[in-house]
């Protein structure tokens, strides 16, 4: 890897933690304000003005992730895993930091409300550290595949493969909101779901690498 995409790699995994950071502490306060007891379900609900307000901000989060990854990427596919690799970095240190100020999560199987658009997601926390890590892992596959010439280009099967199991991960996310909206608890996450949707995007991204792995060396042609 290039000494420049190991720097572009640092910078934006410096946005990941200093982002963790600013959300972790948005939390700390909205706890404060409406979980002055800690943290449990079901869920304190606010005022609908904050609800809404908080629902901005998680929109807002995902646009500046959005915009590093397309400030730092050379081209879409790899501006596109720049920013998973910030989004993967924010929301693994969004818990260290949480775990450093409040001593919250008690544990990785710690149940989380992961996000509100445009229905509440939950599940433990496991489950989107998981993600974390494999976004960060393709970040850094995808930039150094860039630097040697042999970029991972995904064909349109393997696009659909991604998207398929992406949303069945959300999916699994989703499945206990119902509930949740009602005022009740989280009763048991889809865990079927969710590993078969992170086994198929994780097939599809291993079939693109794979192939750019193969293709000729530039240097030699």
């Amino acid at each position: 890897m290039t000494k420049k995409s190991r720097v572009r790699i640092f910078w934006v995994a410096v946005f990941g933690i200093t982002m963790g950071y600013f959300e972790a502490s948005v939390v700390v306060y909205l706890r404060a304000l409406l979980c002055p007891g800690g943290f449990s379900f079901p869920l304190a609900v606010g005022p609908m003005k904050i609800t809404l307000v908080e629902i901005g901000r998680e929109a807002m989060s995902v646009g500046m992730l959005i915009a590093v990854g397309a400030l730092a990427g050379r081209n879409f596919f790899e501006g596109f895993c720049l920013f998973c690799l910030a989004f993967g970095v924010w929301d693994i240190f969004y818990y260290i930091f949480l775990k450093l100020i409040l001593n919250w999560p008690a544990s990785l199987f710690t149940w989380d409300i992961l996000f509100l658009i445009p229905v509440p997601w939950v599940g433990p926390v496991w489950a989107p550290v998981l993600c974390a890590i494999a976004f960060i892992v393709t970040g850094i596959l995808v930039v150094h595949q860039e630097d040697i010439g042999r970029p991972v280009r995904p064909r349109t099967g393997e696009w659909i493969m991604a998207v398929s199991g992406g949303l069945l991960v959300i999916a699994s996310f989703c499945e206990e909101c119902r509930d949740i909206i009602k005022g009740g608890v989280p009763h048991s996450f889809a865990w079927p779901v969710f590993f078969a949707g992170f086994a198929l995007g994780l097939f599809a991204f291993t079939r693109a690498w794979n192939r750019a792995k193969k293709t000729p060396d530039p240097d030699l042609q």
